[in-house]
């Protein structure tokens, strides 16, 4: 029994040997091919040859992906082998490309047929179905204009800005006021872009609309963390907005009819495939529903807009792009019987107006492994204020000019390595305001507050590296550099005593383009992944942002006749360091998505202001203006369905921020230099985005928002002076007016989709705040009369900007 044991083993030891021998020596001859190849190309809209943003590439045998750019473009990384790559965009069919890969690819173009009949994939965003864990950075958002068209809207109109408020971070003090913050910056703290152009007033009619007409826009990305070296000059959040490509191939128009506004595009080649053009524009006829009101002062109000933007392209070749996209949008407001009592002037009727023109040149090439872009930017924003009366009629103006221009560099090392760095010049002209007599007779004096002029200059780095299938890195480092220039007088104070009128002891005049005080600094970038599976990633990221020019306002919103200034000897720069870490995570073959974050952020040189500052026509605005500390925190959750007929998303924020400016004089310190909240703290935000497809016509989509109040200050007591009570207020923004809740729902009835004719319409039914509820925009107090004074008596009353359910009806078309 050993003897048969041993040479079974014998035997078994020499087969395994002859095996492992045979195979050693295949393994020899035939060693695995771990080279990388790229495969390059574009993805384009079948039918208007259109650039495709934010198209979802996935391998299908390897489960990793990519996404195109603003351009459209993609590039992946690949070891040879013959593979099926998805490609999967919003509102189009998806389409797999068999691909045997043994070299470099460069040209896999793929053109995307729109989506018109089916409904057997409904997503409502543009974002690849695991973009979320792919992406390198955090706190990163990206929305196709179809996904912002489905969301429900105010008197008919597509918006924006409203559609980011519904994403977590971001909030606003109200409805109706201009701007938004997100994480706890104020609203200068986002820098808009539109095609690379600023944007700094965003909204029509005093924050009610936005100024980017829906139809113009491709889609959006929104940084409120992890933001790339090339973005710089606010201390809060990029929204980088990218407007569409011109039809190169046929003609086509499309808009809109609503109650408050109407819109028209028309695209149409000029030299197709080469040159093409668009314009689009909007009007609103706002005016006609206040003469329907009786009172006579809301039936005296006006209230109009109108924006118009053009893009033109030039493609001299399949390398080459150049454009060139302008803008200009306009408002009109008129309150009847309203008072400017901090320009001691009661006016019957003032005309608020204020106006934006944009215009973008930019060029791009691609070489084999280097893409360069060079754009120029010139962004005009003027306000003005006037009054016709006789006696008192004026004109007060401001505003601010901006050109700029930037280069940026593109290119790879290797297979796992990208690189970008660039240049940007920006020259910054203020006008604080001016104040002039509009006729003869007026008794107004003239007050002109000098210009404000700097120069802002910018390097930047980024290097994004993949070390392994794990593990990413993203390092980036941005140097900027900023001049205060004259002419301009600066003044001196007192070192002993609170800057005021009162304590200015000399001036020094500055001439021409003289830089009068320089700032400067380094701003790190750092964004790491760790990729655990196919479905699920750790991110950390870490930010550093200066911020050279301020909005000044102390106003609950701020007006878009608000003025901007310049650092400078008082004013110093805004500073903000943030620190982010989240977890996404993908499930039910990427049905669903999932992220939660965390922030930090501690910032330098914040602004507000001394109690009762004036700030219009301020010739010494560094006399109002106090500068601190501040901190905001919070954690952010996400939920996102992405496909079938249900889809929609939930966000929830918790976020606290604070303020802290202490002086050793009493007169600069705010809250006793105890540790405050700014008036558009929110600590809780919860938002509800919901779409269901009914059948190939019919969709329904509903909002859903709920947010703190935000902080307000209430008077501690009350004082007797001069036969009337005065209220007295101590500590600042220590309570809160009631919470903030609003639904609103909406239905879309498209045409017959199987129809062939080339017009394309639909009707869109919606209702803004369906519970009808009086949600608060803020609180003032107002004593009683004499004989209620003496027994103490305080009217409180609460402000509602639309206190009312709002219905509309809108008509879409396009052919």
């Amino acid at each position: 029994m050993k003897s048969i044991l041993h040479k079974s083993f014998l035997v078994s030891t020499l087969i395994i040997t002859v095996f492992s021998s045979v195979f050693s020596t295949l393994a020899q001859k035939k060693p695995v091919d771990l080279t990388k190849y790229t495969i390059r190309g574009k993805v384009t809209s079948s039918l208007t040859n259109e650039a495709l943003m934010g198209v979802g590439i996935l391998v299908k045998e390897t489960g990793y992906g990519t996404t195109t750019d603003t351009a459209g473009n993609y590039t992946i990384n690949i070891r040879k082998g013959v593979y099926n790559i998805g490609y999967t965009y919003s509102g189009f069919f998806r389409k797999e490309i068999n691909t045997d890969v043994k070299a470099n690819i460069v040209g896999q173009n793929v053109s995307l047929d729109e989506r018109n009949e089916t409904l057997e994939e409904v997503q409502i965003s543009a974002n690849s179905a695991q973009q979320n864990v792919n992406r390198l950075e955090t706190g990163v958002s990206k929305l196709s204009i179809k996904a912002i068209k489905k969301m429900p809207t105010l008197l008919g109109e597509a918006d924006i800005i409203k559609s980011i408020m519904m994403l977590p971070g971001v909030t606003t003090v109200g409805e109706g006021a201009t701007g938004f913050n997100v994480r706890g910056g104020s609203i200068d703290q986002n820098l808009v872009l539109m095609d690379d152009a600023p944007v700094f007033n965003s909204s029509h009619l005093m924050g009610l609309f936005s100024v980017f007409n829906p139809d113009a826009v491709r889609g959006l990305t929104f940084y409120r963390g992890g933001v790339p070296a090339q973005y710089g000059g606010r201390t809060s959040s990029v929204l980088s907005i990218d407007l569409k490509d011109a039809n190169a191939q046929k003609l086509a128009i499309s808009g809109g009819i609503g109650l408050i506004s109407s819109r028209l595009m028309i695209e149409t080649p000029i030299i197709k495939d080469k040159l093409s053009v668009f314009v689009a524009g909007r009007v609103s006829y706002a005016d006609y529903l206040f003469r329907f009101i009786k009172n006579p002062i809301v039936k005296n109000t006006r209230a109009s807009f109108y924006d118009l933007t053009t893009k033109v392209e030039f493609r001299p070749s399949k390398n080459d792009k150049i454009w060139f996209t302008g803008f200009q949008g306009a408002d009109k407001f008129k309150l009847a019987g309203d008072s400017l009592s901090n320009l001691e002037v009661n006016a019957s009727s003032s005309l608020f107006d204020w106006k934006t023109q944009n215009a973008t040149v930019g060029w791009v090439h691609n070489f084999k492994n280097l893409n360069v872009k060079i754009v120029g930017v010139q962004s005009d924003f003027n306000a003005n204020i006037s009054n016709p009366d006789s006696l008192l009629a004026f004109k007060l103006t401001s505003g601010l000019k901006y050109q700029s221009i930037k280069s940026d560099f593109n290119f790879k090392i290797g297979k796992n390595i990208e690189n970008d760095f660039g240049f940007q010049g920006i020259r910054y002209n203020i006008n604080p305001g001016s104040l002039f007599p509009d006729n003869a007779k007026s008794g107004i004096q003239a007050v002109i507050v000098p210009n404000e002029k700097a120069t802002e200059l910018a390097a930047y780095l980024n290097n994004e590296s993949k070390i392994n299938d794990h593990f990413s890195v993203l390092l980036g480092v941005r140097y900027s550099w900023f001049g205060n220039q004259g002419n301009a007088t600066v003044y001196d104070y007192e070192a002993n005593r609170p800057r005021s009128v009162f304590t200015i002891k000399d001036s020094t005049i500055y001439k021409n383009d003289q830089f009068i005080k320089t700032y400067g600094g380094f701003e790190p970038r750092l964004s790491l992944k760790y990729t655990i599976n196919k479905n699920t990633s750790i991110k950390a990221s870490f930010n550093r942002m200066r911020q050279y020019i301020q909005l000044i306002t102390n106003t609950t919103a701020a007006l878009p006749t608000d003025r901007w200034k310049v650092s400078d000897e008082f004013v110093k720069p805004q500073i903000a360091d943030q620190l982010a870490l989240g977890y996404f995570q993908n499930f039910a073959n990427n049905e669903y998505e999932a992220s939660l974050e965390v922030f930090y952020k501690k910032m330098e040189n914040v602004s507000d202001y001394k109690d009762g500052a004036r700030l219009l026509l301020n010739k010494f605005p560094e006399t109002a203006i106090l500068q601190g500390v501040g901190r905001a925190y919070g954690a952010e959750f996400f939920l996102k369905k992405n496909l079938g007929l249900f889809t929609g998303w939930l966000s929830y924020t918790y976020s606290q921020t604070r303020f802290t400016i202490n002086s050793v004089f009493i007169e600069e310190q705010i809250n006793n230099g105890l540790p405050y909240a700014p008036n558009y703290n929110k600590p809780h935000i919860f938002n509800g985005v919901f779409n269901y497809q009914f059948n190939k016509r019919v969709s329904f989509s509903s909002n859903v928002t709920y947010s703190s109040g935000r902080p307000i200050t209430y008077p501690a007591d009350k004082y007797y002076v001069g036969g009337i009570y005065v209220p007295n207020y101590i500590n600042r923004n220590q309570n809160k007016i009631p919470d903030y809740f609003r639904t609103d729902i909406s239905f879309t009835i498209d045409a017959n989709p199987a129809s062939k004719s080339k017009l394309k319409n639909s009707l869109s039914f919606s209702i803004y705040n369906i519970t009808n509820r009086r949600n608060a925009y803020s609180i003032f107090f107002k004593t009683k009369s004499r004989y209620a004074q003496y027994y103490n008596k305080v009217d409180i009353y609460k402000f509602s900007v639309l206190g009312a359910a709002l219905p509309s009806i809108s008509y879409n078309f396009k052919f």
